[in-house]
Formats: structure tokens, sequence, C-alpha cells
């Protein structure tokens, strides 16, 4: 079965339906959460409040920042392909490290290469971190890719709250720094083409799958419809509102895959029937 850039934008959007979790959409109950699972929640929480997507618009490519080895970098020179960067900051003891880690975790696992097809990059929205952390954080992080993966593709940059602000302004990405020197920020990958024009958000824990869409599409150049903007639009979204009608529509939708499947094995089986038969 073959499909064009829009049936496969509706396939994604609707395989990641069928997966989130409750949790994902603030649905669940947080009244027994420690005060640790809850700075978690909120974090989960703010990448629909916190996130304006700005998808066909573009970053500032000339802005400068700071690789992992201290070499000053301008944004234009490390987007020559089509990059995924995700924004944290690296003392991060919560969902950062869980980001990085399921970043290198999807990067095992997506059908692209590093380096030849895309560029990560993990960029740190904290204007008091500098390359030493920046070195640190992707020492730890590298343990976890396979063997062979192309090392200095993986950028890790740090800049001055200029060169920050001008980027995560540019993204839609807001964050805020708490009293303890920790923050409250989302938890994206956003895809970007190699012309800077912001392509597509990807959020949660990173599926491979939704990576590998969203690099196809920075490939092609043409901005695409995250899961959270879908639900926007089909629901006006509202979670205390709209909570049975987003489970009707996971219901509707496994209903609609699985019937698909059915229907795909059962002609399959039939056309292949058929040619034995005429051999």
């Amino acid at each position: 079965m073959h499909l064009n850039h829009f049936h496969r934008q509706v396939v994604v959007i609707l395989l990641s339906l069928m997966c989130l979790p409750a949790s994902c959409f603030g649905l669940d109950n947080n009244d027994t959460m420690s005060p640790g699972e809850m700075l978690v929640a909120a974090s989960q929480n703010v990448d629909r409040e916190w996130v304006t997507e700005k998808t066909g618009e573009f970053i500032p490519l000339d802005t400068l920042f700071r690789d992992e080895h201290g070499n000053e970098v301008a944004l234009r020179s490390l987007i020559d392909k089509p990059t995924i960067l995700l924004p944290i900051y690296f003392f991060c003891p919560s969902a950062c490290s869980k980001n990085l880690a399921n970043m290198a975790v999807a990067m095992n696992r997506m059908s692209f290469e590093p380096g030849t097809d895309y560029r990560p990059i993990a960029l740190s929205f904290s204007e008091t971190e500098n390359s030493e952390n920046a070195l640190r954080a992707k020492q730890n992080y590298l343990k976890l890719v396979y063997d062979g993966f192309p090392a200095d593709e993986w950028k890790f940059l740090t800049g001055d709250s200029q060169s920050i602000k001008a980027v995560t302004d540019a993204l839609g990405y807001r964050f805020k720094k708490l009293d303890n020197e920790t923050y409250i920020h989302p938890s994206t990958i956003i895809a970007i083409g190699i012309d800077g024009k912001i392509i597509r958000y990807v959020y949660g824990t990173f599926v491979p799958g939704d990576i590998d869409m969203a690099i196809s599409s920075a490939k092609e150049g043409i901005p695409a419809l995250s899961v959270k903007r879908f639900l926007e639009f089909c629901l006006n979204y509202d979670p205390d509102q709209n909570k049975a009608v987003f489970q009707y529509v996971k219901i509707a939708v496994l209903l609609f895959f699985t019937v698909g499947i059915v229907l795909v094995f059962y002609f399959g089986r039939r056309k292949k029937s058929k040619v034995n038969r005429e051999n």
C-alpha cells in the first residue's frame, strides 16, 4: 500500500492517538503525587500549555552558540541537513535526563542515519550552563547509543540569554525558572528543515516512528501537524469537558485500524490464492 504525504501524516496521528496515555493530557488524578512526581507531571502538562507551534515559520540561523568543545558556531553551519532539536538544560534532575535518554534510544531504532540523513542537537536554555557542562552531558548520553554512532554529529549547545531567547521565541517554546534553580519546561523535539523552517513538533517519550516521520517531512520541507495541534482542532480541547469524547475517539481509531488490518490480510490472502490458482 503506497501512501502520499498527507495520508502518512494521518496514519501517524491516528496511531499516536491509540497509544497516548491519559496522563499526557492531564486526565489522571494527581492528588496522591509526591512533590517530585508533581514536578514531572507539570513538565508533561506544559507540553500543550507552553508550546505555541509555529510550523512554517523560521528560526534565526545566524544565532551564535557554543558547542560542547567551546567552539562558537552559528546555527546555519549546523543545520545543513534536516535537524531534530531538543531544548533542555543539562543539570535537569528529572524530565531532561529522560528526554535525552529517550532521544538516544529513539536514534538507535530510527530508519534514518545521523550525520547522513539528519543532525541531532541538544540545546540548553539555561544561560548559566557552559561547554564543559555540555561535554559532560554528551559523554553520558553517548553511552546509550549504538556502537559506531557518529558522535560528532550530535551537537550539545549552550549560549547566552539573548541567543537562547531568540531561538526559543522563534520556536514558540516557553520555560520557567523556579526558586530552586530548576525549570518547568515542555518535553518536545522540533524538526527543522535545512532552510531553518519549523516543520514539526514531537511530544512525549519520542517514539522513533514519530521522529522518522518528522525527519521525512523536514526532508520534503513540508510543515506537518502534531498530535497536540490535531486534538486542538478536533476537540477544541478541554480535558475536563471532553474526556469521554477523547476516549470515544481512541476506541473509534482502534476499531478503524483493527478492521483495516483484517481487510488488508483478507484481500491479500485472496489475491495470493487467486495467483496460485492461475499458476
